[in-house]
Formats: C-alpha cells, structure tokens, sequence
C-alpha cells in the first residue's frame, strides 16, 4: 500500500520532467482470471507512449491521477486509488476523456533529480 507515497516523491525528485511516468498495479493477481492487472498495465503503456504529459501519474480502475494529489482509499475494490482534491488527468471509457485544463505544460527548465530525502517526512 505504498504506490501512492513512491509515486508522490517520485513526482517531487524529478523537477522539470518532461516526460509522462505512470505507476500502476492490481488489486487481483496478473494469473487470475479476473484480474485488473492486464488491464492496467496495457492502458498505462498506452496511454504513457501516446500522451503528452509531463508528470508522474498514477493509473488504476480506469483513471489516470496526478500522483502527487492521489492516495489509496480501498484495499478492497478496483477503485482504490482517489484524488480528492484534484479531478482525474483523464478517464477511460469508451473513448479517453483528457481533462486538458488539468495537465501541467512541458517544462522550460532543465531535467534535474532531486536525490535528497528528509527523513523527517511522516
């Protein structure tokens, strides 16, 4: 239960990227039959090689989510992961919705990884 905190400080390490990151997983094993992990991990490739957004993400159930505002919300359901405060990057369906209002521009400085960590953060 530690995707959403590895994705946030990801997102705070890497300053100016420009370069969409997507973190994903399952709630249901990859060998079940009903499993969410092909699903997952089949539109967080696509949509992180045919997408323009220069973040760290968080995709799971069908969304895409900033990973900075995202948390896990239930261990027990597909839709684990929320953004509480912020609305989904985009959505999937029977198209993908892509809330363009929400994505950051690309970067005008430059890549830069922040390696440092406070041991102080709870």
């Amino acid at each position: 239960d530690t995707m959403a905190y590895s994705a946030s400080a990801l997102s705070f390490m890497l300053e100016n990227l420009g370069k969409t990151v997507i973190f994903t997983g399952s709630q249901v094993p990859y060998c079940k039959t009903f499993s969410d992990a092909r699903r997952n991990l089949l539109f967080s490739i696509s949509l992180a090689t045919t997408l323009d957004i220069p973040e760290v993400c968080l995709f799971f159930d069908d969304k895409l989510l900033r990973a900075c505002r995202s948390r896990k919300d239930n261990s027990g359901s597909f839709d684990a992961f929320q953004s509480p405060n912020h609305p989904p990057l985009a959505s999937l369906g029977i198209n993908i919705k892509i809330n363009t209002s929400q994505l950051l521009p690309q970067p005008k400085g430059r890549f830069r990884v922040h390696l440092d960590m406070s041991a102080q953060v709870i």
